[in-house]
């Protein structure tokens, strides 16, 4: 059995609304050519490739936030409708689709913890996709911090998607990111940044039992766990000397072993040595079978599986084990 924990779709419905009344920008041009994104037909013949294989999905990127022209309240709407589409697709498909993680609007917290609660009670799904950034505000923030804990207290796994968008930069000088890198390398960045932004504001220290899936492996912070480590330890002392005598919410655990308390997922594009980096970073239990379909291809992610040349019972447990843990499902 093979549960692909991170791939997307993009329902008519939610794409008919959202177009009416936003843009993709950036990501137009990608979603324009991945017709899988919304014909099933074409994508189960896909699917079907792979024997005894589903997808757990999620919308598209972007965020919703960022969508050009949304308001609070046409966010709130997209995303009520995308969930809604989503839990129809799991309906009609239960052996292709067990579950979908629920989108959410954070330009308005208050509808989107009714939207979190509406999704994980009424709708099924799994848990939530949020973004490292709301409109360049990490999810860090103050503002966001009833979102994990309502994740939290409803056992839903939250799934982090990069945010990065073409309009961050990459050098000081410029408007624009240059060549697609805000995607290619700034996303893999924007992803370890907000690991380490949650760790240093006590994400973990308030929710000791949450689940958090963060794409692509976890971005760059594996390979430089050392770094990271070290980091991670001097924001701490920085801290303390900032609040003497105050209690904080980070480091009573050391900050390297509560980024590991992260989960990642396997979408590298087939990449064999950064896979082997981040399974080692995370533990074999907390890494999950991912293809990022139809964006990448399912085949090379289970090439480079194949590659490892793991344990049977490792091999399970990143095809399936860990995410029918995750899910609640096959137990």
């Amino acid at each position: 059995m093979i549960i692909d924990f991170y791939t997307h779709v993009l329902p008519k419905p939610a794409f008919d609304y959202a177009r009416k009344h936003a843009d993709f920008g950036g990501m137009e041009k990608y979603i324009a050519r991945m017709p899988q994104l919304h014909d099933m037909d074409q994508r189960f013949r896909v699917m079907d490739r792979f024997g005894e294989y589903c997808q757990v999905i999620s919308f598209v990127s972007p965020p919703i936030e960022s969508l050009a022209g949304v308001d609070k309240d046409t966010g709130t709407k997209i995303a009520r409708v995308a969930n809604d589409s989503m839990a129809e697709l799991v309906a009609k498909y239960p052996d292709r689709f067990p579950k979908f993680s629920a989108s959410l609007c954070l330009l308005d917290v208050v509808a989107a913890l009714v939207e979190l609660n509406r999704a994980i009670k009424d709708l099924g799904a799994a848990g939530i996709q949020v973004f490292t950034d709301v409109g360049g505000r990490c999810i860090d923030h103050e503002d966001y911090k009833p979102i994990f804990a309502a994740a939290a207290e409803l056992g839903a796994s939250v799934w982090i998607h990069p945010g990065r968008g073409p309009g961050m930069a990459d050098f000081a000088d410029e408007d624009q990111s240059m060549h697609d890198l805000w995607q290619i390398l700034g996303w893999p960045f924007i992803t370890s940044v907000t690991m380490m932004r949650l760790v240093a504001g006590g994400l973990f220290e308030r929710h000791p039992e949450i689940k958090v899936i963060t794409h692509h492996l976890g971005g760059i912070a594996p390979y430089h766990a050392r770094r990271v480590a070290i980091g991670l330890e001097r924001i701490n002392r920085q801290m303390e000397f900032d609040d003497p005598g105050e209690e904080l919410d980070f480091m009573k655990r050391p900050g390297i072993d509560q980024m590991k308390m992260f989960y990642g997922d396997t979408a590298l594009m087939g990449a064999v040595a950064p896979l082997t980096c981040g399974i080692d970073f995370f533990g074999i239990n907390n890494v999950v079978f991912a293809s990022d379909a139809p964006f990448a291809n399912i085949r090379n992610e289970l090439d480079a599986i194949d590659r490892l040349e793991l344990e049977p019972h490792e091999r399970e447990r990143i095809l399936s084990g860990n995410a029918e843990r995750l899910l609640g499902i096959g137990q």
